[in-house]
C-alpha cells in the first residue's frame, strides 16, 4: 500500500500500475499484487482506504481528547495538517485519490462533519447555519490547502492556525 501511496505521488493516479508498484516495492512480480487486488481499480480504492485509514488512527486520538465541539473541530484541522506534514507523500497522493475515486470517503468525511456540527448546534455551543454548506466547506478548505503544503508553498501549522481561526470565527455561537 505504501508503495502504491508513493507512485500516485509522484505520478498521479494515472500513472498507478501493478508494474510499477512492483517496482517501487521491490517486489518480485506482479502477480502478487493482481491476485490481492484483482483489478486497478480496486488498488486504487484500496490505497485511498489506506490513506484514510492511516489519517484517522492519527487525528482519532487527538479530537476525541477535545471536550467542546468547537475544540474538535480545531483538533480536526490541526491534527490533519499535522498528519500531512508529517506524510509529505500522503499529501499528494491523498488529493489525487479523492479526486479520482474519492466519492465514498468524501461523502463519509462530509456526514462525519455535519454530524459534529449539529451536535454543536443542538448543545448550544455552534450557531445555526446549514451543517451540510459548512462540512463542504471546511473540506474544501482543508483539500485546497493541502495542494499548496504538498507543492511547498505552505507551512502546515500556519495554515492549520490560519484555517482553524476562520472556521472557529465561522461556528461560534
Amino acid at each position: 500500500m505504501d508503495a502504491a501511496v508513493r507512485v500516485i505521488a509522484r505520478e498521479g493516479s494515472h500513472g498507478l500500475s501493478f508494474a510499477k508498484v512492483v517496482e517501487e516495492g521491490g517486489l518480485s512480480s506482479t502477480r502478487l499484487i493482481s491476485y490481492h487486488f484483482g483489478s486497478r481499480e480496486i488498488l486504487l480504492e484500496e490505497t485511498l482506504a489506506h490513506v484514510v485509514a492511516r489519517a484517522a488512527e492519527f487525528m482519532g486520538p487527538r479530537i476525541a481528547a477535545e471536550t467542546s465541539v468547537r475544540g474538535k473541530v480545531r483538533a480536526y484541522i490541526t491534527s490533519n495538517f499535522e498528519f500531512l506534514a508529517q506524510n509529505l507523500d500522503v499529501a499528494g497522493a491523498a488529493v489525487d485519490l479523492a479526486a479520482s475515486v474519492g466519492g465514498s470517503a468524501s461523502a463519509a468525511a462530509i456526514s462525519l462533519l455535519e454530524e459534529v456540527f449539529r451536535a454543536g448546534q443542538d448543545a448550544g455551543e455552534l450557531r445555526a447555519f446549514d451543517v451540510h454548506v459548512m462540512a463542504i466547506a471546511l473540506r474544501g478548505a482543508i483539500d485546497a490547502n493541502v495542494l499548496d503544503l504538498h507543492s511547498g508553498n505552505a507551512g502546515a501549522a500556519r495554515t492549520a492556525a490560519e484555517l482553524s481561526a476562520a472556521f472557529d470565527r465561522a461556528i461560534r455561537v
